[in-house]
């Protein structure tokens, strides 16, 4: 009777196959299904013995269902929490029971269903309750970290509001125009916030602890120029920062520019021309006599020699007119068809007058020829960094003081005095920044004292109204009184004085070579105590950073506005890149992680094993994480792994024409194997008659 079973075994067979294709029917619009096909195989009976033939076929037999993992098509979503796989690659899900407490860390699930929501917990399930997994964030939520372990992998949503953070660092850096008016001594018009005696204001809004906000105004007032000296030494060009510097590097007290800035000479010379010869002796040979402007000049002795623009530290001996050589005071090293230029000649005199002391600001001189007012005054070899004011017979006066111990008397002449002419300099860094400066020399570790005219801004700075040392409330580390003072100083006062030179602050032009950032900066620290609408009061204290002004020609703007203070943030918005990067954001801007989306991928993923909603267990044919064998468990984007797109969702793969098809096709067959077994019962009912 075993072609009864035959018969039957294939209607039972077919009748599987039209339940899989029905299956696939019904889950058409079931989001990342995948398609399944049932396999049909034949089946025999063999002898004991393997030598005889084998025995009729016995029917048909099932080999499983073997479903089809491709790509089905994407379609966009409105939710920024459906996601959905472009590639390879599976969600990694963890089955609860209600609460992320009652998760099983082993009861790993996978899907491509992409339709994900948030629990009362805040936790990212899916439509069936089962958990996201993925990579945590750090405790800030800035990063994220390699930790797929911690809280069994679970994704949770952020607070809904963070709380505020106080301001402790503020940076205002503002484009002010040099043009400007200057708010001058002679004018004697001191600062009022209430009148138009400042030329700009900025406005920023701070933070107190907790999160209440308030406003910092700042106001740029420029004032008188002021001179700043540059002292030419072994380390290079060295100055003294603002009052209002802090240096980057502690024990740094000074700024001192790159060494490979050059000072230029813009001075015209009293005659130039060109050596013939190269020359390391007294002797200097030349292609023609010095001239200027094409007319000769006879160059005296005592005159300044400048070698290709730079100070060769020599002067003039002997000159015949119309010679083409002249001497020198000392050796000196000249290339061939080097330039070389003049300058007038330093006036060495001495003082008469009975004493002079380091605050002396004047001198009487044993001769006054040939002297001048800007002329650079040396005691010996050393600039005093002052120049003549006023000249009033042998007497001198000077821009300051002397700073440095001479004595004489009108019979006896004991301290030697030198006056220079100041030429007009530049100097020019390496990054192209042009510093006009006053000086005798531009010869390298000279000693000398190079003067530069700086600009002044003075700087007050007010909190919710209140003026940094004005009100008792508020203070600055920096309080100085402005240059021109109110009533019986009783005033307002600055909270910094800003000087520029070339358009830049003094205090950044150096910067450092690895980090870039100034090796000074402009900072003053501001202290306040506030008062909120209920009555409560907190301290702020915060330092503002002023290093990136510039003073430029052209109108007033703000370059850079920023602090580090934060009000109450409220959630506003989740979104979800391509690499499954989950990001909360804030209504202040502010971005926190949630995490990152775990994927996994399996070599065989036709042996994953269907558990229902949509779900896929792994089983000993697929491998499984515990063991690694034909797994990956990483991040989108990576490897194998495609990448995820949010609000999307990946549609089933069926394709219902083909499925139709199939449908009729197995219909068919049904039919078929129903006349098999129609055969075999009219055959059987024959035979009892034959019997009977």
């Amino acid at each position: 009777m075993s072609y009864i079973a035959t018969a039957l075994s294939g209607l039972q067979n077919v009748s599987l196959a039209i339940d899989t294709v029905s299956n696939n029917i019904a889950n058409a619009n079931t989001i990342g299904y995948k398609t399944g096909e049932y396999v049909f195989a034949t089946q025999s009976l063999n002898s004991s013995n393997s030598s005889d033939q084998p025995a009729t076929g016995q029917g048909s037999q099932s080999l499983g269902v073997r479903r089809a993992m491709t790509q089905g098509a994407i379609t966009n979503s409105a939710n920024p929490l459906d996601l959905a796989i472009s590639g390879k690659g599976m969600f990694r899900l963890l089955q609860g029971s209600g609460s992320a407490a009652s998760v099983d860390p082993s009861a790993v699930y996978y899907s491509r269903n992409g339709q994900f929501g948030v629990d009362k917990n805040g936790y990212i399930v899916n439509e069936n309750g089962m958990y996201l997994t993925g990579y945590q964030p750090t405790i800030n939520g800035n990063q994220i970290t390699d930790d797929l372990i911690k809280n069994n992998g679970l994704l949770r949503m952020p607070a809904s509001n963070l709380p505020g953070n106080a301001t402790t660092y503020s940076t205002l850096s503002a484009m002010l125009d040099s043009t400007s008016t200057a708010f001058t001594k002679t004018t004697n018009v001191s600062f009022d916030p209430t009148q138009a005696t400042y030329n700009n204001k900025t406005t920023q809004t701070v933070f107190d602890n907790s999160g209440n906000s308030h406003t910092l105004e700042v106001y740029y007032r420029r004032i008188n120029d002021s001179t700043l000296s540059i002292t030419s030494g072994s380390t290079g060009y060295t100055y003294t920062p603002s009052t209002a510097s802090s240096p980057n590097t502690l024990g740094t007290t000074k700024v001192t520019l790159n060494k490979e800035t050059v000072l230029r000479v813009n001075t015209s010379p009293v005659a130039s021309t060109l050596t013939s010869a190269a020359s390391t002796a007294s002797t200097v040979s030349l292609t023609a006599g010095p001239s200027n402007v094409g007319l000769p000049v006879t160059v005296t002795s005592g005159m300044k020699v400048f070698i290709n623009g730079v100070d060769s530290g020599v002067t003039v001996n002997t000159y015949v007119a119309g010679a083409t050589t002249f001497t020198t005071s000392a050796d000196v090293t000249v290339p061939s068809g080097a330039s070389v230029t003049f300058y007038n000649k330093d006036l060495t005199t001495t003082i008469k007058t009975a004493a002079i002391t380091t605050a002396s600001t004047s001198v009487d001189v044993t001769s006054a020829t040939d002297l001048a007012v800007g002329d650079k005054v040396y005691l010996g070899t050393t600039d005093t960094g002052t120049t003549i004011s006023n000249i009033n017979g042998t007497v001198i006066t000077l821009s300051g003081a002397i700073g440095a111990a001479a004595t004489g008397n009108a019979a006896i002449v004991t301290a030697p005095i030198t006056f220079k002419h100041p030429l007009s300099m530049t100097l020019i860094t390496p990054e192209g920044t042009e510093i006009p400066v006053t000086g005798a020399t531009n010869k390298k570790i000279s000693n000398e004292v190079l003067t530069t005219t700086t600009s002044q801004v003075e700087v007050y700075a007010s909190i919710d109204g209140k003026f940094y040392d004005y009100d008792a409330s508020a203070s600055s580390n920096r309080a100085a009184l402005p240059e021109t003072q109110g009533a019986i100083g009783t005033g307002y006062k600055t909270v910094a004085k800003l000087s520029f030179m070339g358009g830049q602050n003094i205090d950044s032009i150096v910067k450092d070579s690895l980090s870039g950032d100034p090796m000074f900066k402009t900072t003053t620290k501001l202290t306040s105590r506030l008062t909120n609408q209920a009555g409560g009061s907190s301290d702020l204290i915060l330092d503002l950073d002023l290093s990136g002004t510039q003073l430029r020609a052209g109108a007033f703007q703000m370059t850079k506005s920023t602090q580090n203070g934060e009000a109450v943030a409220r959630l506003t918005n989740v979104t979800v890149d391509n690499a499954g990067r989950i990001v909360g954001v804030y209504g202040t801007g502010k971005q926190q992680y949630i995490g990152q989306v775990a994927m996994v991928s399996f070599d065989n993923e036709e042996g994953l094993i269907p558990v229902g909603k949509n779900a896929f267990a792994a089983s000993n044919v697929t491998g499984t994480e515990k063991d690694g064998t034909g797994v990956t468990v990483g991040r989108a984007g990576t490897g194998v792994l495609g990448e995820i797109r949010s609000q999307a969702l990946e549609s089933s793969n069926v394709d219902l024409a083909n499925e139709l098809v199939r449908l009729m096709v197995l219909q068919r067959s049904y039919s078929a194997n129903s006349q098999s077994l129609k055969a075999i019962d009219q055959t059987l009912r024959d035979t009892l008659q034959m019997v009977g």
